[in-house]
């Protein structure tokens, strides 16, 4: 229960509330839980909010090459 509350607390990071009640009811998280830990961020475990604040670090620049074309 614990690893699918925080994959639901990643997904209200990066997609919104909505979506995260949405993924843990469908994964059969229950109501009370759902509501606790969206609605009160403060009372969420330690590793709830370092993965939280894991996803909300920048990714790292990634350099693309202009493509070649052949004239």
């Amino acid at each position: 229960m614990e690893a699918l509350v925080r994959q639901g607390l990643v997904v209200d990071a990066q997609r919104g509330t909505a979506n995260a009640w949405v993924y843990m009811a469908a994964q059969g998280v229950p109501r009370n839980v759902i509501l606790r830990v969206l609605s009160a961020p403060a009372n969420r475990r330690d590793g709830d909010r370092f993965a939280v604040e894991a996803t909300r670090e920048p990714a790292p620049a990634v350099r693309v090459r202009a493509p070649r074309y052949a004239h």
